[in-house]
């Protein structure tokens, strides 16, 4: 069974990968591309700021504060750790290849995701 440190420091990494790579989403030139593309990589930059923003606060939470029902964050952490593999496979497909760099942040969000995913996995078991 993992500990609930362990638990909340993967949070917290996931949290800050996510809002690392939403930011480098953001700071992305504008240059001669597609209105819808430029629009897509500013929602994709929003949508991981908040995500990780969210992550990032759950984690810190679970390090913080014991929790009483541990199943339901297993269960956040599992929705979390799948949102993540889904990005880090488009990333890493070059589905967002305006980003540079995108196979590095797309390998993290990979090994972070796989981490959530077997975290949470171990929390619901409880």
């Amino acid at each position: 069974m993992m500990d609930q440190r362990v638990s909340g420091m993967i949070g917290v990494v996931g949290g800050i990968v996510d809002i690392v790579a939403g930011f480098a989403f953001l700071q992305q030139p504008m240059g001669p591309q597609p209105m819808m593309r430029l629009a897509f990589t500013s929602w994709i930059g929003y949508f991981l700021l908040v995500l990780g923003v969210i992550v990032l606060a759950s984690g810190l939470y679970v390090l913080t504060v014991r929790m009483m029902n541990r199943s339901s964050f297993g269960w956040l952490m599992i929705v979390y750790g799948v949102i993540m593999l889904v990005l880090g496979f488009g990333m890493i497909g070059q589905m967002f290849s305006m980003m540079e760099g995108s196979w590095l942040s797309g390998s993290v969000m990979l090994i972070v995701g796989v981490a959530m995913l077997y975290s949470g996995y171990d929390m619901t078991r409880m």
